[in-house]
C-alpha cells in the first residue's frame, strides 16, 4: 500500500486524509494538537516509505519535518495539488487571488454561476477543502478557488480556465523574503495556464504593473488577457458612472478611449445599481463581469445578480444598529490597504476599532487616513502601542488604547451620544491570532459583544 503523510490537522489537511483514504493510501495525519506529534512525524519518515507529504498552506516551511523530508527528498505537495491531481477535468476551475477581494469576488462568482444555472462548487481559501470536494465525486461544470499567496508556493499545478490577480499590496512580510517576493508567488495562478484560457488583468493596481514589467514573470502569461479598470480603458471598464463591455471581446489593448465609446462597447448598468458598495467592489465585480462574459453569461442575469446580491458575513456588514448609530463588521480588514478601503466607503461620522498582530509592515497610509477621516479610533491587540506611537507622531490625539473588544463596548455603552448620526466600524488592518483563531472568530465574537452589551 501506498503511503502519504497529512501535515496539519486543519479543514484542508482533513480534506487531503479523506481523499487519499479513497485512494487507498494509508496516511499518517501529523499534528501537534490532536495528531501525531511532528517529533513522531520525523521518526515516521526515517522508518516509513513515504511517497509524499501534503502540506497545510498554515504551516511554515522552516518547520523541522518539512527540513527533514527535503533531506531525505521526499515530496511536498499542497491540498490544492493533490486535489487537482484526482478532480474530474472536465471540470473547468475558475480562480481569483490578491491581497485583498479574493473572498468577495470567489464568493460572488460561484454564485453567480449557481443563478446562471451552473452546477458549481467553492473551494481553496474561502473555506471549503477542494480535496474534500474531489472527494466526492459530484459532477460539476466549473470549480471556483480562492487563492491565497501560501497555496501558491511551491510550483503550483492547478490549471486554471479563468484565472485573475484583483489587487496587489504588501502583506505577509514575516513569511516572505521581500515584498516583491510575496506578489511574485501570486503570479504563479497563471502558470498552468495555456492560448485556450484567460487572465483577468487589473488596469488599475500599479504594483501588478511594476512585478509584470519583469520580463520571466510576464512570460507566465501565456493565456488571452482581458483587461479590467475602473477608468475609461481596457475591455471591461467604467466610463461616466457607467460599466461598459467591449463589443469584441478580443480587444485587449490597453488604451484610454478618446473615440465615441458607444460604438465600440456595449452599456451594462450604473454602478449605483450595484448591491455591494465601494470602490473595492466595483473592483471585484469587473472581475465577476469579466469571467462572465468569457463564459456567454447574458447581461440580463449579470445585471440581476448584481443589482439583488448581499454582502457576505465579516466585510463590511452591517449588522447593529442603536438609535443612529450603526455598527459595521469589517473583520475580515486583515491588512492595511482593505481597512482603508472599508474606511473609504463611508462618509458620515466614523469611528474606527484596529489593531491587532504586528505585521513588521509599514502603517503610514492607515496613520494618514485616519487622521483625514476618522473622528475617533480605538485600539486593540499587540499593535496598539505601536499604532499609538504612530499616532502621536503625526499630532492626531483622538485615539484611545482599550486593549480589547469587550472593553471598547463597555465604555460606548456608558459614553456614546447613540442618537448620533454615526458609524461604529469595527475593522482591525492586521490579523489578531493574538486575541482571536481567525477573522471570522474575530467577527463573531465582535457581533456577539456587540449585542450582549448593547442590546
Amino acid at each position: 500500500m501506498s503511503k502519504a503523510m497529512v501535515f496539519g490537522k486543519g479543514l484542508s489537511g482533513m480534506g487531503a486524509k479523506e481523499l487519499l483514504e479513497k485512494k487507498e493510501y494509508e496516511v499518517f495525519l501529523i499534528d501537534d494538537n490532536g495528531g501525531i506529534p511532528s517529533s513522531e512525524g520525523i521518526d515516521l519518515l526515517n522508518r516509513e516509505n513515504i511517497d509524499f507529504i501534503v502540506k497545510s498552506p498554515g504551516i511554515s516551511w522552516k518547520a523541522e519535518l518539512l527540513q527533514k523530508a527535503s533531506e531525505k527528498k521526499v515530496k511536498v505537495i499542497s491540498e490544492i495539488d493533490l486535489a487537482y491531481r484526482y478532480m474530474d477535468k472536465n471540470t473547468k476551475i475558475i480562480s481569483f487571488t490578491g491581497t485583498n477581494g479574493k473572498t468577495t469576488t470567489c464568493t460572488k462568482m460561484y454564485e453567480l454561476l449557481k443563478y446562471a444555472g451552473y452546477n458549481v462548487k467553492l473551494a481553496g481559501n474561502a473555506g471549503y477543502s477542494f480535496a474534500k470536494l474531489v472527494a466526492d465525486e459530484e459532477i460539476l461544470d466549473y470549480i471556483v478557488l480562492e487563492l491565497s499567496s501560501y497555496q501558491l508556493e511551491n510550483n503550483p499545478q492547478v490549471h486554471s480556465h479563468i484565472a485573475g490577480i484583483i489587487n496587489l499590496t504588501p502583506d505577509h512580510l514575516t513569511r516572505y523574503k521581500s515584498v516583491e517576493d510575496y506578489y511574485i508567488t501570486k503570479f504563479n495562478i497563471f502558470e498552468k495556464q495555456d492560448k485556450n484560457d484567460f487572465a483577468l488583468i487589473n488596469l488599475d493596481d500599479e504594483q501588478f504593473e511594476k512585478i509584470n514589467n519583469i520580463k520571466d514573470i510576464n512570460e507566465k502569461i501565456k493565456a488571452q488577457k482581458m483587461f479590467l479598470s475602473t477608468e475609461k480603458k481596457g475591455t471591461v471598464f467604467v466610463h461616466e458612472d457607467n460599466i461598459y463591455i467591449m463589443k469584441n471581446l478580443n480587444e485587449r489593448i490597453e488604451f484610454h478611449r478618446d473615440e465615441n465609446v458607444d460604438k465600440v462597447a456595449e452599456k451594462l448598468m450604473h454602478i449605483k445599481e450595484i448591491a455591494l458598495k465601494g470602490k473595492h467592489n466595483l473592483e471585484n465585480m469587473l472581475f465577476l463581469i469579466g469571467a462572465a462574459k468569457i463564459l456567454d453569461i447574458s447581461n440580463e442575469k449579470i445585471i440581476q445578480f448584481l443589482k439583488n446580491t448581499k454582502s457576505l458575513e465579516h466585510r463590511l456588514e452591517n449588522f447593529f444598529i442603536k438609535e443612529k448609530t450603526t455598527f459595521i463588521n469589517d473583520s475580515k480588514g486583515t491588512n492595511v490597504e482593505s481597512t482603508l478601503k472599508a474606511i473609504d466607503s463611508f462618509e458620515s461620522s466614523l469611528i474606527l476599532i484596529c489593531g491587532g498582530d504586528d505585521k513588521k509592515i509599514s502603517n503610514d497610509e492607515l496613520i494618514k487616513k485616519i487622521k483625514e477621516k476618522i473622528d475617533f479610533v480605538y485600539l486593540i491587540g499587540e499593535n496598539a502601542p505601536l499604532l499609538e506611537k504612530e499616532l502621536q507622531a503625526v499630532r492626531y490625539l483622538k485615539y484611545s488604547n482599550m486593549e480589547t473588544v469587550e472593553n471598547i463596548l463597555k465604555y460606548l455603552k456608558e459614553n456614546m451620544d447613540f442618537s448620533k448620526e454615526q458609524v461604529v466600524l469595527f475593522s482591525p488592518a492586521t490579523s489578531s491570532f493574538c486575541q482571536f483563531k481567525n477573522f471570522e472568530h474575530r467577527g463573531k465574537v465582535f457581533k456577539e459583544l456587540t449585542e450582549k452589551i448593547l442590546g
